[in-house]
C-alpha cells in the first residue's frame, strides 16, 4: 500500500492548519495592523503543525492498520492460503471502518467455507478415481496430462515420461487426432478396442467443456473387457461345440437309416445298423441330459436333498458298478477303504454321480491293463475320496481349462469314447453345491490324481 493513505492524511492535516492559520493572521493583521510573520504566530504554526501531525497519524493508524492487515489476508488467499479473519476493532471505532472489517470478516469465513468444500469434493474425488476399477486419464487444452489414476498406469503399462496425448495414443498405436475430438461435432466421442499384455481394452475418448461450451480437454477412459471377451468366446465355442455334437450322431443316424430304407439288406446288416442308430441316440440323450442339468445349476433351480450318509458304503457301491467296465479294459480296480468310515454331509445321489464320473474318466483314458487306486478317508473334519490311476494324462496347459464346457484335451478321441464334454462341469458344479472342493493333477503318460473333499456334517446355524 506504500502508505499512500498515511500520507494523504498527514499532508491533508497539515495543510488544513496552515491554510486555516494564514487565513486567521490575515484577517486579525486588516483589523489591527499587526505584522504576520511575528515570532510568536511562526511558534504558534509550528506547535499546530505537530499537532496536526500527531493526529494526522492516529487517523492514519485508525484507517491503514486494519487495511494492511486485510490486504496481508487476501494475498494470503491469493497465494492459496485461507487465513482466519482477525479481531480488527481495536484500531478504531469509525462505523465506516467497522463496516468494512465486518464484511471482510464475512467474506473470508464464505471463502473458507467454499475452499473446505472444494477441497473436501477434490479428495473425495481423487479417492474414487484412484479406487476405480477403470482407467482415467485427463488431458488439458494442451494436451499435457492432469490427472492418471493408478489403474490407468496399470492397465496401459505407462510410466511417468508418458505424460502427453500424443505419447501415450502413439505407445498403444491409436489413430486419433486431438483437434478433431475437441472442436469437431461429428467426434464427440472416439472408441477403440486394443490389446494390451494379456488384458482386452475398451478405450473412449470423450472431450468436456466449461459451462460456456469453451474446450476445456479430453478424458480417456480404459476398461478392462478381458473377462467378457473371454465369456463371448466360451459362448461363441459352447454353440459352435454344441452344433458339432448333435450334428455328428444325426449324420450318422440319418446315413444308416437312409440306407436301411432302401432295403437290399441282409438281417445281420440290419442289426448291426440299428445298434449305431441305437448308439448315437443314445449319445444324444446323454448330451441332453447334460445340458438340461447343467441348465438346472445356471438357473439355481437345483434342489439338493443333503442327508448325513457313511462315504464307505457309497465308494463300495459305485466301484461295484463301474468293475464291469473296467474289466472290459482288463484294468485293476482297487477301493482303499478307511477304517474310520468317514461320514459326508451332502447330496447322495449327486456324490454318487461324481465319483462315477470320476472313475469312468479314469477308465476310459486309461490304456488295457492299467491300474485305478480309490482311497477314502477324513482329515480335519473333512471326508475326501481320491482316484489315482496310470493313465494318458492330461498336459499342464490344459488343466486350467478342463471344467469348461465341452473342452476337451484330445478332441477326437474323446468323441471315440462317447464323453459329451461336459462331465467335468458337471462334477464341479455339483461339488460347489455341497461345499466341497475338487482338485486335479495330472502328467501325460503318467497318469491323474482326482482329490474331491466334502463336509462331513451340516453347517452350524448362526444363532442357534
Amino acid at each position: 500500500m506504500k502508505n499512500s493513505i498515511r500520507k494523504s492524511i498527514r499532508i491533508l492535516c497539515i495543510s488544513m492548519v496552515v491554510i486555516v492559520f494564514i487565513t486567521t493572521l490575515l484577517l486579525c493583521s486588516l483589523s489591527n495592523n499587526n505584522h504576520i510573520f511575528s515570532l510568536q504566530n511562526i511558534i504558534c504554526l509550528i506547535i499546530l503543525i505537530i499537532i496536526a501531525d500527531i493526529f494526522s497519524n492516529i487517523v492514519a493508524k485508525m484507517i491503514v492498520n486494519p487495511l494492511k492487515k486485510m490486504e496481508k489476508g487476501m494475498r494470503s488467499v491469493a497465494d492459496g492460503k485461507i487465513v482466519e479473519a482477525k479481531q480488527l476493532k481495536e484500531y478504531g471505532n469509525l462505523k465506516e471502518i467497522d463496516d468494512t472489517i465486518e464484511a471482510y470478516r464475512l467474506m473470508m469465513a464464505l471463502i473458507k467455507k467454499n475452499n473446505f468444500d472444494l477441497n473436501s469434493q477434490q479428495s473425495k474425488t481423487e479417492i474414487i478415481l484412484e479406487h476405480m476399477a477403470d482407467g482415467v486419464i485427463a488431458f488439458s487444452i494442451s494436451r499435457q496430462v492432469v490427472h492418471m489414476n493408478k489403474a490407468a498406469i496399470r492397465l496401459l503399462n505407462l510410466d511417468s515420461s508418458e505424460d502427453t496425448f500424443e505419447k501415450i495414443v502413439k505407445k498403444l498405436d491409436i489413430q486419433i487426432d486431438f483437434d478433431k475430438l475437441m472442436y469437431l461435432p461429428n467426434y464427440t466421442t472416439y472408441e477403440v478396442k486394443l490389446s494390451v499384455e494379456d488384458n482386452a481394452l475398451n478405450i473412449v475418448f470423450i472431450p468436456f467443456f466449461s459451462d460456456k461450451l469453451t474446450p476445456m480437454g479430453v478424458i480417456m477412459m480404459i476398461r478392462n473387457i478381458t473377462e467378457s471377451v473371454r465369456l463371448d468366446n466360451m459362448r461363441k465355442d459352447f454353440i459352435a461345440n454344441i452344433s458339432h455334437e448333435l450334428k455328428t450322431p444325426l449324420t450318422s443316424i440319418k446315413g444308416y437309416s437312409e440306407t436301411m430304407m432302401n432295403g437290399d439288406l441282409t438281417y445281420q446288416e440290419v442289426i448291426k445298423f440299428s445298434k449305431v442308430i441305437n448308439q448315437e441316440a443314445n449319445r444324444m440323450g446323454r448330451l441332453a441330459s447334460d445340458l438340461l442339468q447343467l441348465s438346472r445349476f445356471d438357473s439355481k433351480t437345483v434342489n439338493w436333498k443333503k442327508v448325513q450318509f457313511p462315504l464307505n458304503e457309497m465308494t463300495t457301491k459305485v466301484c461295484e458298478k463301474m468293475k464291469f467296465e473296467a474289466e472290459e479294459k482288463r484294468h485293476t480296480l482297487e477301493f482303499f477303504a478307511s477304517d474310520k468310515n468317514p461320514m459326508v454331509y451332502a447330496d447322495k445321489d449327486s456324490i454318487e454321480q461324481v465319483i462315477m464320473n470320476i472313475l469312468s474318466n479314469s477308465i476310459k483314458y486309461t490304456p488295457d491293463g492299467g491300474n485305478i487306486k480309490v482311497y477314502d478317508g477324513c482329515i480335519n473334519e473333512r471326508a475326501y475320496i481320491k482316484v489315482i490311476d496310470n493313465g494318458i494324462g492330461i498336459p499342464q496347459k490344459d488343466l486350467g481349462r478342463i471344467y469348461e464346457r465341452f473342452y476337451r484335451a484330445d478332441k477326437a478321441r474323446s468323441r471315440q469314447m462317447g464323453g459329451t464334454g461336459l462331465g467335468l462341469s458337471i462334477v464341479k458344479e455339483i461339488i460347489e453345491g455341497m461345499d466341497g472342493t475338487i482338485d486335479i493333477k495330472s502328467e501325460v503318460n503318467k497318469g491323474t490324481e482326482v482329490v474331491i473333499t466334502l463336509p462331513t456334517k451340516a453347517p452350524k446355524k448362526i444363532g442357534g
